[in-house]
């Protein structure tokens, strides 16, 4: 049984975490609202995943049924590529096609924000031991 987080270290790693995923929210209603569809999010980290899946889902039922072109264009936004369904169908047979492509934008946008916030870090220990060094 592993014990719950208690050094300042392990505390601050959890809630980072968290921010993480508050963050993949808020991207994903950007991201889903540049195409008109609406993702409402509490900012809730822990329940996340349920709060936004049968949302996204069902826009992407929707923009699969009203428009190709218009989906296509929204997979190339997020930055989807064909390989990257074919890769999570084959992880995923249980699953209908819609499911996956919506568990796929799901980490796709986690992705990104995990990325984006590498690259802040980056930048401000960068910073930080440029002024060490003045």
């Amino acid at each position: 049984m592993k014990l719950p987080a208690t050094s300042r270290n392990e505390l601050i790693q959890a809630s980072r975490k968290n921010e993480l995923i508050v963050e993949t929210g808020r991207q994903i209603q950007k991201d889903f609202g540049e195409f008109g569809l609406d993702i409402k999010f509490s900012g809730k980290a822990e329940i996340f995943y349920e709060e936004l899946f049968d949302q996204m889902k069902s826009h992407v039922d929707t923009l699969l049924s009203d428009s190709m072109d218009r989906f296509m264009h929204f997979l190339y936004r997020i930055d989807i590529s064909e390989n990257q369904i074919m890769l999570y169908q084959n992880e995923m047979k249980d699953s209908s096609y819609n499911e996956v492509l919506t568990e796929l934008i799901i980490h796709r946008e986690l992705k990104k924000v995990i990325t984006r916030d590498f690259f802040r870090q980056q930048s401000k220990n960068n910073t930080g031991s440029e002024i060490e060094n003045l």
